[in-house]
């Protein structure tokens, strides 16, 4: 029987919310904090619910404080699950399907599943760029040789193309898209090219407006028909496909960013940031120690503090 009411409860959460937000005043009220949906949020519950008391027989409303409270504190749980070290770490980013990749300052890569076991390594390689989210294939730019690689989940299967010189006098940064096409930043210029690597052929090309300033760009990522760049000190440029400058998201001390659904999230001050793209809203995750990187799946957070101690989260993100 109590299973079958937490599944209730949990089937029609808002709308019991709602009930007793619609009951007489003096049956009482509850009411939800306007704060962050995501470990921010807490339920704020007014006194007058004591009133319930007098008019509930005592079982029902003991099982009705239990599931609510129990619902409340479920939603903003984060809990640790594991921690470990692997050496000094220069980057880090995720696939699609929740696997994490860190790569280290002394060159290696090491592929790890949700639950923080090693799936698969490979030796030596430091990357100028590292992007598995078109899994299963992970694809890897370096910038000393003017040479990217994809390679298969377990890094086997490696297949290596040279960037075509007429693309680009500087091409620091390459990445691919959704579509099996490549993104290619031209340093010398601030150019941006959309290029088919089949034909060669030149699909889009525009210069960035960088108003006489000369960014120092370190990362580039395509993301929902949007291209996004990280400045080394300044934070993140949304452009779209023309070569329009949509915004600038300012960090400090940019680490890593990634995205959540519609939403975009960095870590600034030891807090994991999120902004929704299409409304423009943010919500934020506070998070103890001092920290360098983190990473966000609708299961997991991981995090690489300033020691390079890795720690794996347990999260489920709470629902509006």
């Amino acid at each position: 029987m109590t299973k079958n009411l937490f599944e209730l409860y949990f089937s029609f959460n808002t709308k019991f919310l709602f009930f007793l937000s619609a009951w007489p005043r003096n049956f009482g009220a509850i009411g939800l904090s306007a704060a962050s949906p995501r470990g921010a949020r807490r339920p704020t519950v007014g006194f007058p619910l004591l009133s319930l008391a007098g008019r509930l027989p005592a079982t029902i409303l003991t099982i009705i404080l239990i599931l609510f409270f129990q619902k409340a504190n479920s939603q903003n749980q984060i809990l640790k699950i594991k921690e470990w070290s692997a050496g000094e770490i220069a980057n880090v980013t995720v696939d699609r399907i929740g696997n994490f990749f860190l790569v280290r300052t002394k060159g290696g890569i090491k592929k790890y599943g949700p639950d923080g076991n090693v799936m698969a390594s490979l030796k030596k390689r430091k990357p100028t760029l590292l992007e598995p989210w078109y899994h299963p294939a992970i694809f890897m730019y370096d910038y000393k040789t003017k040479k990217y690689y994809s390679y298969g989940r377990f890094f086997e299967n490696v297949q290596e193309h040279a960037i075509e010189p007429s693309h680009a006098i500087d091409p620091y940064l390459v990445c691919p898209t959704h579509d099996n096409r490549l993104w290619i930043f031209d340093r010398e210029d601030y150019s941006l090219k959309n290029i088919n690597p089949l034909s060669q052929e030149v699909i889009k090309e525009f210069n960035l407006d960088t108003e006489s300033s000369k960014p120092d760009f370190i990362y580039l990522k395509e993301y929902q028909n949007l291209v996004f760049l990280q400045e080394k000190n300044q934070g993140v440029w949304v452009v779209n496909t023309l070569g329009k400058i949509i915004t600038k998201i300012p960090i400090a001390d940019t680490g890593n960013f990634g995205f959540f659904g519609q939403e975009l999230y960095y870590l600034e001050n030891n807090t994991i940031k999120f902004l929704n793209l299409l409304t423009e809203e943010r919500t934020e995750i506070k998070l103890a120690g001092e920290l360098k990187f983190a990473l966000v799946t609708d299961e997991r957070i991981l995090t690489v503090s300033t020691k390079n101690k890795i720690s794996l989260y347990q999260y489920s993100p709470a629902s509006e």
